[in-house]
């Protein structure tokens, strides 16, 4: 088969993949070797019951390098309530970005605290909206 061919196939294949997807991972906070990021590229933001609920979907990774291990969690915040529930998880090697394990099993919301990284993660999610609504005011 020739060369071209092949190449263009596993282009083509690859640019399909999930995990070709470009991040926008943001450094939000760090505790001890540990580094915490938002993917800003998976933010959404919808209502939740209540319509003064406001919730928060994103992708959240959760660094570990002297372990060689990143925690990415497909997460909802929801900060009237204070809570942050995991939709589904992946570890992966840090250096390699090779997929360890996956799953799939949604847990029960949990609530966080104040000196919480999932209560800097929501703070963060605030201000980075509020940087994005003063850059398109100004752009009109």
């Amino acid at each position: 088969m020739n060369k071209k061919i092949v190449w263009l196939m596993a282009l083509f294949v690859f640019a399909l993949c999930p995990a070709a997807q470009a991040e926008d991972m943001r450094f939000v906070d760090a505790d001890g070797g540990t580094g915490y990021y938002l993917d800003v590229s998976t933010l959404s933001v919808g209502q939740e019951g209540n319509p003064a609920e406001t919730v928060f979907t994103a992708r959240i990774a959760v660094v570990k390098a002297d372990h060689n291990k990143r925690y990415l969690y497909q997460m909802r915040f929801n900060p009237q309530k204070e809570t942050y529930e995991i939709l589904h998880s992946e570890v992966q090697a840090y250096d390699t970005r090779e997929v360890l394990e996956r799953s799939a099993l949604a847990r029960e919301p949990r609530h966080y605290g104040l000196s919480s990284p999932m209560h800097s993660i929501v703070s963060f999610i605030y201000e980075w909206q509020a940087e994005q609504n003063k850059a398109a005011a100004k752009s009109y």
